[in-house]
């Protein structure tokens, strides 16, 4: 798991003034909706004696600890009231939780788990068709018990179509069946590919007519370590774009939100029939994707034996590697080894302008090291 991302939090429609209790990249969080609507994101730990803020009040723009009444400010974690110090009582400057940076976008709701400043934050992946002329949404949002790496993977897997959905490919059936040689082309946050194969004709009697038997072209990428992308052409004017944006909710279970655009049969009265084979195509993914051994991606590609249609995983691998070597990773066998003894929080901008906080940052593969780097 990787820090200094964006992460969705929850469906936006689904946020309200009541608190929300997260759990993301293995760390405590509530969200609500403050005064004027605005969506914040904050640790859920209260420094004062541990209790969980998402089971306190909201008090215009703060957060009520159900403990004590300790009254945190969504903004930016400050705490403004301490009941047992009395009123106009100087609060301690290490009174503070953290706050993280909030987008709402695409009906989602993401915070900024990270303490990059924003001029040099990664983008929340781009779907341009959202919104346009032309172009239906839907969004849906499930629940995986797999770890966020070996879902992308299957994701960027342009082999595995053949074999896991029936709509899609052929079961193995085609002896002329083979990937073709991948042209992988790298982002700023990412790589992808796009390539021509056979598939069958849609087998939704409401589908048939979007492509016949033969070729169509599709492909997927990365954005970030858990943003997808899959782009299906089904004919040259028949076209749905995904997009997945996911958040592990710990090393094993990740929360994925899932929106498709497409340019055709974009009346409501189909809607149903797209959720429905959406969601049927996850659950084949998800039957896979949950059974794999190891749970986690090998450290090195010398436990496994990757072969040319392997390339858009082999590349992701190193955009994870390169991200590790900045200090992002979090160190998730040393957080474990201590979470009945000590809180973690994800760092926070504003740790970079301040000092004195109660609660610990979670520890981080090669922080030290990249840490020493930078100041080089």
């Amino acid at each position: 798991m990787y820090i200094n991302f964006w992460y969705p939090v929850v469906l936006a429609a689904e946020l309200t003034d009541k608190p929300l209790y997260v759990k993301m990249l293995g760390c405590d969080f509530v969200a609500f909706r403050d005064s004027t609507g605005a969506a914040q994101v904050m640790s859920n730990i209260c420094v004062h004696r541990g209790a969980s803020l998402s089971n306190g009040k909201i008090k215009g723009d703060a957060i009520e600890c159900p403990y004590h009444g300790w009254q945190f400010r969504g903004s930016d974690g400050v705490c403004t009231k301490i009941p047992s110090l009395g009123r106009d009582a100087k609060l301690p400057s290490r009174a503070k939780v953290d706050a993280y940076p909030v987008q709402e976008k695409y009906g989602i709701v993401f915070a900024f788990l990270g303490d990059l400043p924003e001029n040099e934050r990664p983008p929340i992946q781009d779907a341009p068709e959202y919104g346009q002329d032309g172009w239906k949404s839907q969004l849906q949002n499930y629940q995986w018990e797999a770890n966020f790496q070996r879902a992308v993977e299957n994701t960027l897997d342009p082999a595995h179509t053949e074999f896991v959905h029936p709509s899609m490919g052929y079961g193995g059936d085609r002896e002329d069946y083979n990937v073709p040689d991948l042209r992988v082309v790298d982002e700023a946050w990412g790589t992808g590919t796009m390539t021509v194969f056979t598939s069958p004709d849609l087998p939704d009697s409401k589908m048939k007519g979007i492509k016949g038997a033969g070729q169509m072209e599709a492909g997927a990428g990365n954005h970030g370590p858990s943003q997808t992308w899959t782009k299906l052409h089904f004919s040259p004017v028949a076209w749905a774009h995904q997009y997945g944006f996911s958040c592990p909710i710990d090393e094993k279970h990740i929360n994925r939100f899932f929106l498709q655009a497409r340019n055709f049969r974009t009346g409501d009265d189909v809607d149903e029939s797209f959720n429905a084979r959406n969601t049927d195509v996850m659950l084949q993914d998800k039957a896979v994707v949950e059974r794999i051994v190891p749970a986690f991606s090998p450290e090195t590609s010398t436990e496994e034996v990757l072969v040319k249609a392997d390339a858009v995983i082999s590349r992701y691998r190193e955009y994870l590697k390169e991200w590790e070597r900045r200090g992002w990773r979090i160190d998730v066998d040393a957080m474990n080894a201590q979470k009945d003894k000590k809180a973690f929080a994800i760092p926070s901008p504003a740790r970079r302008n301040s000092k004195g906080w109660a609660v610990e940052t979670v520890p981080l593969v090669g922080a030290a090291s990249a840490e020493k780097a930078a100041a080089e």
